[in-house]
């Protein structure tokens, strides 16, 4: 076992904390993205939670894994949606990507609990719920939106100024206009991405989203499928519903994979982004064999950029970035569909980017660029361990 391992086994239990943020009381001990209590990251976020799990579960940590979910549907229950962070506002704005059935698959694969799966369930149909009521389109779509009023988006206005440069001579209107498109840029996770043409986040039906919530209701249907034949059927529906108007809309025919969709212009977006491998992650995409170009598209030394270069190097979630969940996504993509060298290709190029990086810093990061530079863009890169630890000891747990 080298010194990375070590740190992150040991950090896993230094991180534990049952100290709650503002307020907001969680009913068990949960493992946060940060060790250092003068981190951002010391409460739990909603996608991280995914990636840290993952790593838990590889270490022998499923209790652990189980907390953390089990804190997520407290929240859940609380506000009506998962929230973007555990704090009393968490859901003041948005949500982030739905992966919390893969989260409760996760669990139940190592302690078979069916009590706690039937509890969970239930609440996995009300998060469900939230995004077809919540965050739907016109085109039978869901797509990344807001919670926040006017007042909260003017005050979201302002926060994103801060981190990027955006006109200040404007009317209330333009501005709360302006922040609700940047709120839905977040609620995806990447906060903020280039994959969009102007920030028109709401203009688009997302692939990754898309993609989460086909396998949301693929999880359900089979769920369902040996206990309530009514239920069952109503998510098979669902769910080949969604995989008829994800290839109508969202499958570029110039490029042969799956992006974002603007159902304003009507145009098939055609910049690649780590979205596009969602499909391929969930195994709906077809037989044709485009993650390569994905891959391709994106690949570095030290794994996959976040979105392709569109000459915008302003947003952490772009060019020439390299993040932990983004690397696990692609991998198990690639592995899907049979490119087993280029899935190899990426997890030995992250893993040594990891290693290495981690012999000259004493540290892990939040995200990287391919040379190992944690730079700061947006606000201060945090020192971490969440997800960038939990995607490299499930890397680490493939080989043993």
């Amino acid at each position: 076992m080298n010194n990375l391992d070590v740190f992150i086994k040991n950090g896993w239990a230094k991180a534990r904390t049952n100290v709650c943020a503002d307020g907001f009381p969680l009913p068990f001990p949960f493992v946060p993205p940060s060790i250092s209590d003068e981190g951002m990251f010391r409460v739990l976020y909603y996608w991280d939670t995914y990636f840290t799990n993952i790593g838990l579960i590889a270490d022998g940590h499923t209790d652990w894994a189980r907390e953390n979910v089990d804190n997520l549907i407290y929240a859940l229950e609380k506000f009506g949606c998962v929230p973007n962070y555990t704090r009393a506002d968490g859901a003041k704005f948005c949500s982030q990507p739905p992966l919390l059935s893969l989260m409760i698959k996760d669990i139940y694969a190592q302690t078979k609990d069916e009590k706690w799966l039937f509890s969970a369930v239930k609440s996995l149909q009300k998060e469900y719920e939230f995004w077809m009521t919540k965050r739907m389109t016109p085109i039978g779509l869901n797509q990344y939106g807001y919670n926040a009023n006017d007042d909260d988006l003017l005050e979201y206005f302002d926060y994103v100024s801060t981190r990027v440069e955006l006109n200040q001579n404007l009317s209330k209107q333009e501005k709360i206009d302006i922040a609700k498109n940047f709120v839905a840029e977040a609620e995806s996770g990447e906060d903020y991405t280039p994959r969009y043409q102007n920030h028109n986040a709401l203009d688009y039906v997302q692939i990754d989203l898309n993609s989460h919530l086909y396998g949301v209701e693929n999880f359900l249907f089979e769920y369902f499928n040996n206990r309530d034949k009514k239920l069952a059927e109503y998510y098979k529906e669902r769910k080949e519903k969604r995989l008829v108007l994800i290839e109508k809309y969202c499958f570029n025919k110039e490029k042969g994979v799956y992006c974002d969709y603007n159902f304003k212009t009507k145009k098939t977006n055609d910049i690649i982004s780590v979205a596009c491998f969602m499909p391929y992650f969930y195994g709906i995409a077809k037989e044709d064999g485009n993650a390569r170009l994905v891959y391709d598209t994106l690949k570095t030394k030290a794994g996959v950029v976040s979105c392709q270069d569109v000459g915008r190097y302003n947003y952490q979630w772009g060019y020439p970035f390299v993040w932990a969940p983004h690397q696990y996504f692609s991998y198990k993509a690639l592995l899907n569909y049979g490119l087993k060298e280029r899935a190899e290709e990426l997890r030995v190029n992250y893993t040594v980017l990891l290693s290495s990086v981690f012999d000259r810093t004493g540290t892990l990061w939040e995200r990287y660029d391919e040379n190992g530079e944690a730079k700061d863009l947006e606000y201060p890169t945090q020192e971490m361990l969440g997800w960038t630890a939990g995607v490299y000891r499930y890397f680490t747990s493939v080989t043993r």
